[in-house]
């Protein structure tokens, strides 16, 4: 015979407290001192107790749909220097667009916060959120600088897209980069394609944990020798013109590349270099915006990853979850696959010069 569930109000009893102090300590909730809530969940361990999930989804039902007097505030802190890559640039824009999306079909608002533009350093940003008694603060697409940067973590649930910062060990949603170049490679060998170069900015893949070249080393095997090239990578912060474009047009015909992938769309230039010199080389972008998508390629997809950042938050602030993680987890989004045509633009567009002329 089966015995009786263990109901919530049964371990009120013995541990001596109202029903509703056992609710709030098995949600962790910080109302409670952590002596009291980690004795109570003890206790409903070691007396079997198992929340009724029906009972917890009407619960969450109700709390998604009830009037609330007021919207409370995701934060989404960005710290960009140039005002136009927060509209103009697709990672940015994609990104925002996304969260507050979701944002809003949640019942939240998400609000941003600029670092180092309305906020001149992150004590001044913490005034602010803590006055306006955010909870919920998410870290949408941090470039890196080195600079002092505290909160009083233990306040807010906390989650960053993509790895920066660095030092902050929140969970985090970013792109599912390895298979994005698996999936490109794949594509790219079914029209015939073999020498196939990944050329990369060295400082973008290290603070992202060189996902593009784990990708392309894991294919490597499916590749005759002769066939591999070594990636390319070349530095952040040099300049294009007299330092990466000639570098990078070295390194594809030195190696006869004929397909460059990159999600830096200025390799669309070099690709167009090698071929005017009569080598076939086309690009295929690994993060295609409105301006690279004719050739193909790969969408990062920032506005998903936008939307399930602020899952991660609101998930965090239902359940009481503040500060650092102990064990931080990461969600990696799939990437979309944008049809590569037959015809590479780049030679298309050299052949339709010559016409012209």
């Amino acid at each position: 015979m089966d015995k009786p569930r263990v109901l919530m109000k049964d371990v009120a009893k013995v541990a001596g407290v109202h029903q509703t102090t056992v609710s709030l300590a098995l949600r962790n909730h910080p109302s409670l001192p952590k002596a009291t809530r980690d004795r109570i969940q003890k206790l409903a361990e070691e007396m079997g107790y198992r929340p009724d999930p029906a009972l917890s989804a009407l619960v969450a039902y109700r709390q998604a749909t009830k009037n609330r007097p007021s919207e409370q505030v995701i934060a989404w802190i960005i710290n960009v220097r140039d005002p136009k890559e927060v509209s103009e640039h697709h990672v940015s824009r994609d990104l925002l667009a996304g969260a507050k999306e979701r944002a809003k079909e949640l019942g939240y608002k998400l609000d941003t916060f600029w670092l180092g533009h309305e906020y001149k350093d992150s004590k001044s940003l913490n005034r602010v959120l803590k006055a306006r008694g955010i909870q919920g603060v998410i870290f949408g697409a941090f470039d890196y600088y080195d600079e002092p940067f505290e909160l009083d973590w233990d306040l807010y649930s906390l989650v960053k897209v993509n790895p920066l910062p660095e030092f902050l060990e929140f969970d985090s949603v970013q792109t599912n980069q390895i298979e994005a170049v698996r999936r490109l490679i794949v594509e790219l060998k079914k029209m015939g394609y073999q020498r196939i170069g990944l050329a990369m900015s060295e400082f973008e893949e290290v603070h992202k944990r060189f996902t593009y070249a784990a990708g392309f080393h894991t294919y490597r095997r499916e590749l005759d020798r002769e066939n591999w090239i070594e990636p390319h990578y070349f530095q952040h912060s040099s300049d294009y013109r007299e330092d990466v474009r000639p570098a990078a047009i070295e390194w594809a015909r030195e190696n006869n590349v004929e397909v460059i992938i990159s999600n830096w769309n200025n390799m669309a230039d070099v690709a167009y270099e090698v071929t005017k010199g009569g080598q076939d080389c086309r690009y295929v972008p690994l993060d295609a915006n409105r301006r690279s998508l004719k050739y193909g390629g790969i969408d990062q997809d920032h506005h998903e990853n936008g939307r399930r950042a602020v899952d991660m938050a609101v998930g965090q602030i239902k359940t009481f979850r503040r500060g650092s993680e102990k064990s931080p987890s990461t969600t990696l989004v799939s990437p979309k696959f944008v049809p590569i045509p037959k015809e590479c633009p780049i030679k298309a567009e050299l052949n339709a010069n010559l016409v012209a002329r």
